[in-house]
């Protein structure tokens, strides 16, 4: 479902003082280190189901779906003193790995694998905490929350003006003023590319937008001793795509030795041409969950505001499961309500819009188009409602699968989760 990052750790390091073999590391400048590494990878370790018994489904552009740029990775670490009442306040921001100038962060290593070095004054840390001052003999557990945004911000010169306004010093704030920002399909959706996936959803942002957040907990003792070849582990992160993806199969049998009929073309008609980054409820999101409510840009009548085309993936990049005898056409889209404009049962939005190229007896060619409604379709024996619900919700798949047609299309739909991966190092890194 999401795309993984391990946190190994978050430690907190007292720089060395007098002695460099004593337990005693507290820093003479006052200081203490917050590091983290990043990890990314393209191979599948693992797979969860949601609540209704879907499991979940790869990636088919893999760059795309699960790539990070990381000139554009916003990080957000917050703590508190577990067990104690109040939010989470805000440690460290950090908005560009990249071309951050701050002497505070040092960031190490190279795509695929980075160590990222913060540095936090001791008196910063213990205000932070509410006055307490971690120790050795301490017995408290220090509860630390990530908060990571990938591929979230605008592109060009409005970029670090955006996070700049991210002001807010404790995590429901920060969430608060997240919950702000949109994100324009323009953004990737190229309208002049295609026919393929690739040239279609790679504008002038390469990656689908993420959001993900996770609490950790460390004992004093753990922190206090921690050293770079000793870290505390915390676990790990997951990143929650924050648009739909749409598939179209060519599943059309009887096919002659040119490949007709196939689908050539597919498109969807949206109500949305922008999306929200966070999810809905995102300050009590829990990690590794899917989403059941969406986040919706402008809740409208279901009126049309966009039509994005379908680009084909390589056959080798094909779902496994997927009985396909031509072509997959896959997008990406926002949340969006599925529903019938103006309470219309004879009209249904969003719409997939199928074209067939058919090769007659006589040789001519005909091209035959099919609006499909995802409230439900009449293939001409029967009204068929389907299965796709009440939203399309993030992170999950919907595809419409045609196996033969005529006056009207015979069809099959799906909607499954995204499926949980480890990125294996050198995978899914983008720099500008």
């Amino acid at each position: 479902m999401k795309y993984i990052l391990y946190l190994l750790p978050v430690l907190l390091l007292f720089a060395g003082c007098s002695s460099s073999d004593g337990p005693d590391v507290k820093g003479s400048d006052g200081s203490v280190s917050l590091s983290f590494s990043m990890l990314t990878s393209g191979a599948i370790t693992s797979s969860r189901a949601d609540s209704e018994g879907h499991g979940e489904t790869d990636s088919e552009y893999r760059n795309f779906e699960d790539g990070i740029d990381i000139s554009d990775l916003g990080v957000f670490v917050f703590a508190k003193i577990a067990g104690t009442t109040g939010d989470e306040k805000l440690v460290y921001k950090l908005t560009n790995l990249l071309s951050s100038d701050d002497a505070r962060i040092n960031v190490v290593g190279a795509p695929g694998s980075y160590l990222v070095n913060l540095m936090i004054r001791r008196e910063d840390l213990k205000e932070i905490l509410g006055g307490y001052d971690i120790s050795p003999e301490g017995d408290a557990l220090i509860q630390f929350r990530m908060l990571l945004l990938a591929n979230c911000s605008s592109p060009g010169t409005n970029a670090t003006a955006k996070w700049d306004a991210i002001t807010g010093q404790d995590f429901p704030t920060v969430i608060d003023q997240l919950s702000e920002w949109n994100y324009a399909m323009s953004y990737i959706y190229n309208e002049n590319g295609g026919p393929d996936a690739e040239s279609i959803y790679s504008n002038r942002k390469k990656n689908v937008p993420m959001f993900g957040t996770n609490v950790f907990t460390a004992t004093e003792g753990d922190l206090y001793y921690s050293r770079p070849e000793n870290r505390v582990y915390l676990g790990q992160m997951d990143l929650l795509r924050s648009l739909a993806k749409v598939r179209v199969v060519d599943n059309i049998g009887g096919k002659n030795e040119a490949g007709y009929p196939r689908i050539t073309s597919a498109e969807f008609l949206s109500s949305q041409a922008q999306a929200r980054q966070v999810p809905a409820g995102a300050v009590s999101y829990q990690n590794g969950q899917q989403v059941h409510t969406p986040n919706i840009f402008e809740d409208n009548d279901l009126i049309l505001a966009a039509t994005y085309r379908l680009g084909t993936i390589p056959d080798v990049s094909v779902m496994p499961g997927t009985n396909h005898t031509g072509d997959v056409f896959i997008g990406f889209v926002p949340e969006q309500r599925i529903g019938h404009p103006n309470n219309n049962t004879e009209e249904g939005m969003p719409v997939y819009h199928v074209t067939i190229a058919n090769q007659k007896a006589d040789g001519s060619m005909e091209n035959l188009d099919y609006y499909v409604p995802m409230t439900g379709y009449n293939n001409g024996y029967s009204s068929q409602n389907f299965s796709f619900g009440d939203n399309i919700l993030r992170n999950h798949i919907y595809t419409l699968s045609v196996s033969d047609f005529g006056a009207l299309l015979e069809l099959t739909v799906d909607v499954v989760p995204y499926r949980s991966c480890v990125l294996e190092p050198f995978f899914g890194l983008e720099r500008d």
